[in-house]
């Protein structure tokens, strides 16, 4: 019966020992913990699926953003890809007659687009409300204006930078 208790006794000894020694090794050295999270940045384009022109006056779109959240330097840059013909003219098709044309001219913040520099806005930061990027205006349309419809499409992109 002796063995039994000596034995215990070491035991609970040992047990003691390892603990003291790991508060020990705890005392003398830290250790950092990194908590991470991440939100993906995001955005919304709003650009009109149709506009139409007037003869008398020059017309006015809006393109914006809603629900913008971009990271701290990132910026989102927006361009005209297709729709300029290479003196920076839109040329707008009569339907039935690919020969029949009109064109109108096209600013963004009163700045003249060109295929040179398409570019027609960016945008950076955080903006949960619909927000302008670029206000494009449309030139009156000019040329030979034969009766029926004309029409040209205009393709946009948006890029990180």
């Amino acid at each position: 019966m002796k063995k039994l208790v000596v034995g215990t006794l070491a035991l609970a000894t040992l047990g003691m020992t390892i603990f003291n020694g790991s508060n020990a090794y705890a005392a003398d050295k830290q250790e950092d913990t990194v908590v991470e999270y991440s939100v993906e940045g995001d955005y919304t384009l709003v650009i009109p699926e149709k506009v139409n022109l007037s003869s008398k006056n020059s017309t006015e779109m809006s393109v914006s953003t809603i629900n913008r959240n971009l990271e701290p330097g990132k910026e989102v840059e927006i361009k005209l890809t297709t729709g300029l013909s290479a003196d920076g003219e839109i040329e707008l098709e009569r339907t039935g007659s690919t020969s029949d044309k009109v064109t109108s001219s096209l600013k963004s913040n009163n700045n003249v687009v060109t295929v040179t520099d398409p570019v027609i806005g960016s945008f950076t930061g955080y903006a949960l409300e619909e927000t302008e990027v670029s206000k494009i205006e449309f030139g009156i349309p000019q040329g030979e204006k034969k009766a029926g419809s004309y029409q040209a499409t205009l393709t946009f992109a948006a890029a990180y930078k």
